[in-house]
This record gives structure tokens, sequence and C-alpha cells, in this order.
């Protein structure tokens, strides 16, 4: 299970959350067909996915505005539960938590996040 929930712009206070128990791929974006509906002008239709590994989830850019890990852009790594997202340099932010289900079984690839530059 994955749960989403968007940070209130200027608290620390979750304002929404999503939670998914059984997909394969999540998808972020301010469009209708998204499974989490982010509403932004830095939000792009399609923004983002969180693909399930089976051994570990993975969240990938799509956005033009990009996805940021403290304050840095990134392409695609492994979701590490607590994180938090932001979508665009100065967007929405978003907080991912892991079940302990869903908690790497081994490490995930110890390859560096790929940001994009």
């Amino acid at each position: 299970m994955i749960t989403l929930s968007l940070i209130h712009p200027t608290q620390s206070d979750p304002i929404q959350s999503w939670t998914f128990e059984d997909q394969a791929v999540v998808r972020v974006g301010r469009a209708k067909d998204n499974d989490a509906i982010v509403h932004g002008s830095l939000v792009s239709r399609h923004h983002l996915e969180l693909w399930n590994r089976q051994t570990h989830w993975e969240i990938v850019n799509f956005g033009t505005n990009g996805t940021f890990l403290n304050d840095k852009p990134i392409q695609q790594m492994p979701v590490l539960d607590g994180m938090v997202i932001r979508l665009g340099a100065t967007g929405p932010q978003l907080q991912i938590y892991l079940s302990p289900s869903d908690l790497p079984k081994t490490a995930p690839p110890r390859s560096k996040p790929y940001y994009s530059s």
C-alpha cells in the first residue's frame, strides 16, 4: 500500500490524502484521468507515475516543470518512506508513505537518483 499526502503550502499539515492498495502504477497530475488529481499552475496534466516493482516503488517524472526532491530535479528513483517531493520548482508538495509490507524487502538498486539538469 502506498499513500500520498498533499501538504498545505504554508503549514506541514496534509490537506488531502490518497491511498492505493493493489495498483501496479499510480498516476499523479491535474488531468481527470489520474489516480491522484493535484491542481496547480506548475502541475502537468500527467506529471508523474509511481511504479510498484514488487521489491520497491519507483517514482518517474513526466512533468514539463519537473519533480523535485530536496530542491533537486529528479527523473526516476526509488521511493523512500516519508519522502517529500515537489511538483515543479515551487509547486505543491506530496509526502509519500509506504506500508510496512511495501517497504523494500531488499535494498533498492544502489544507483544514484537520476537528476535532470
